[in-house]
């Protein structure tokens, strides 16, 4: 098993890093590569009764979408100039549903490529990522800056802290870490509990693993006044990572995208590949 499609959200306001990125990536592995562009409509004028309406939104409206078929079509003659199958689909949409129309599109590929050199900071941003993982059954694979030059891995860190979210990430990367020449179970402040992370943290996983022929490596961390992010990162560049896999935590209130600290952290700055699940 590999990923055969990887989907991609690019701004109107993009530079083509990104893009070129994940073009390259699906040369390299021969995957099919779903692109979409996407920008927010302005927000309607509201007017008083009796006033005379501005059509300057209407204006806006056609404005914007004229850019974003004019980027849809920048996209495409990328992609056929480019020895990989691909597709693009252009969204001119309200800000409410922009999570909701990328977690549906996500759910049509096997992955979601995010790039670190994305146009589409902050709140765009957000919900880019936050729609792929909450609202779609699929991973992201999280790029650095440097880019993602093939899928093959020698050595893969699991974040584990026994979590669903964690248990899936695993789950996504079997594959990958099926031919890695070693897979580190990581935990950090691991507490023993019969509920929660059993008598050995960690142990249940690493059977599970086993099972499937995998080299294992239980690191049970003391975070010694570092947050878990950073001993995590620290643990990986050690170790010479050059995969991460972990779960991704968020919770939506009132649509406002509020990312755990830990996910927070790995999705703002990461040096090493990052695949996330939820």
């Amino acid at each position: 098993m590999s990923f055969k499609t990887i989907f991609c959200v690019t701004d109107v306001n993009d530079n083509d890093d990104a893009l070129a990125g994940a073009i390259r990536l699906c040369e390299q592995t021969n995957s099919h590569l779903s692109v979409m562009v996407i920008a927010v409509t302005p927000a309607p004028a509201i007017y008083a009764y009796g006033s005379v309406p501005d059509h300057g939104w209407a204006t806006d409206y056609a404005a914007g979408t004229a850019k974003v078929k004019q980027r849809g079509d920048a996209v495409e003659k990328q992609l056929q100039k480019a020895d990989i199958s691909g597709d693009v689909c252009t969204s001119y949409i309200d800000f409410s549903h922009v999570d909701d129309m990328i977690g549906e599109r996500a759910s049509y590929a096997d992955v979601t490529l995010i790039g670190t050199t994305a146009g589409n900071e902050g709140e765009l941003r957000d919900k880019t990522i936050y729609g792929a993982l909450f609202h779609s059954n699929k991973p992201l694979l999280i790029s650095p800056a440097s880019g993602i030059q093939s899928f093959d891995v020698k050595k893969v860190m699991i974040a584990w802290d026994s979590g669903l979210p964690a248990s899936a990430a695993v789950n996504h990367a079997l594959w990958q870490m099926k031919n890695a020449e070693e897979v580190n179970i990581v935990m950090v402040d691991p507490v023993a509990s019969a509920a929660v992370n059993g008598g050995e943290p960690g142990a249940d996983m690493a059977q599970y693993l086993a099972r499937h022929g995998l080299n294992i490596n239980v690191t049970q961390l003391a975070s010694g006044g570092q947050s878990v992010a950073e001993a995590l990162k620290q643990h990986a560049i050690d170790m010479n990572a050059d995969l991460i896999v972990m779960g991704g935590y968020g919770h939506s209130h009132l649509r406002q995208m509020i990312f755990g600290g830990v996910t927070s952290d790995f999705l703002k700055d990461t040096n090493i590949p990052v695949l996330m699940a939820h």
